[in-house]
């Protein structure tokens, strides 16, 4: 009888349990792929992308829990589950192994780094500016910066010292307004000319620029879209609700995601479709999409940018490629893209913390 009530109790578990499994396969799925809806369409869908490392641990914990209860065959809901994901996943969290050699002829490499204004540090002939040394240092061929910022200062980054220090770029070009920071590109290849992408925001920019290279013509975009305007406070709130998981975290937190995120969602998009529609008119021989989306690997934004380009993180990279690396907001929001007509070679995101974002970079070989 003690046999029978335990079983009835353990097959109620299973039975509760399962039917949690496959309604939580349902949303990792409807994760996977939400970045084929607008926000400003469904706002909801853009949380659920958001949410997707997440949804993925889950997935991953049903699995133990029916290995662990010896119930192979409802392991099966999982698999189905990954297996109908495996392309996000393989973009999200790709594994590939470094190459080592990457051919040299025809190849470039390119470097994006979002500076928060040189990290604010001074610059001096005894106690150098740790980013502009990572710079100059870095071996690329082109440089897309965002934050960039050039400082009246004598003893911080002034225009003269930032030229002088990246001296092996002579070709540049830089929007920004006044003392704001902006978005810069420096290039050992002529920059055959440059302009900004008309989409509303105050802050944040986008820019078109033709490069030419070895008699090709390369069309660069370098992008710092909207970005979720969050605070200090706000970070810290959610870096604590994280540590604590607490339920009075939770509501703290919970009003500053619906005000500033959804608002950022919703901002990025028509600014991810301009973006997209400047791609789709390049006529050059390459296409190069570089910056701080601000929005993670499955989010309408990356999707919308990326159409038919590479992901070069997802086409050579390793790992989840974190590049913001503050308050516990561990996501990959830079980029590299490029055209199908370029191999993306050892894409890393360098685990250098002068910014409150890394620096990715990437080898890329012209076809």
């Amino acid at each position: 009888m003690r046999r029978q009530v335990v079983n009835f109790w353990r097959y109620l578990l299973h039975s509760v349990v399962l039917t949690a499994n496959v309604l939580w396969a349902l949303l990792f799925i409807a994760s996977a792929y939400s970045d084929r809806i607008s926000p400003e369409d469904f706002l909801i869908f853009s949380y659920l992308g958001l949410a997707f490392p997440f949804f993925l641990a889950g997935t991953l914990g049903f699995i133990v829990y029916w290995l662990f209860f010896g119930r192979k065959k409802f392991v099966l809901v999982s698999l189905l589950a990954l297996l109908l994901c495996w392309n996000p996943l393989a973009l999200y969290i790709p594994l590939h192994p470094k190459t080592d050699e990457v051919p040299k002829e025809h190849t470039l490499k390119v470097l994006s780094y979002n500076i928060m204004q040189f990290a604010y540090k001074a610059h001096t002939k005894d106690a150098p500016n740790p980013i502009i040394r990572y710079l100059a240092e870095s071996g690329a061929d082109i440089i897309c910066l965002q934050e960039y910022m050039e400082f009246p200062q004598k003893n911080l980054l002034t225009r003269q010292k930032i030229y002088r220090e990246l001296k092996a770029y002579p070709y540049r070009s830089i929007f920004k307004d006044g003392e704001k920071s902006g978005i810069a590109v420096f290039s050992k290849y002529p920059i055959k000319n440059s302009r900004l992408i008309p989409y509303k925001s105050k802050t944040n920019r986008s820019s078109v620029h033709t490069i030419t290279v070895e008699g090709k013509e390369i069309t660069l975009i370098n992008n710092h879209l909207e970005s979720f305007k969050l605070t200090s406070e706000d970070r810290s709130r959610y870096a604590d609700f994280f540590k604590s998981m607490d339920v009075e975290h939770f509501n703290d937190l919970k009003g500053t995601i619906r005000q500033k995120l959804g608002a950022a969602f919703r901002a990025r998009a028509p600014q991810a479709e301009k973006v997209a529609e400047e791609i789709r008119k390049a006529k050059t021989d390459y296409v190069i999409v570089c910056g701080d989306f601000n929005d993670t690997p499955i989010s309408y934004t990356h999707h919308t940018v990326q159409g038919g380009l590479l992901d070069a993180f997802g086409e050579s990279g390793c790992g989840l490629g974190v590049s913001y690396n503050e308050n516990m907001f561990w996501f990959r929001i830079d980029n590299i893209l490029c055209s199908p007509n370029i191999k993306p070679y050892n894409c890393t995101v360098e685990k250098i913390k002068y910014s409150d974002h890394y620096p990715i970079w990437s080898y890329l070989e012209l076809r």
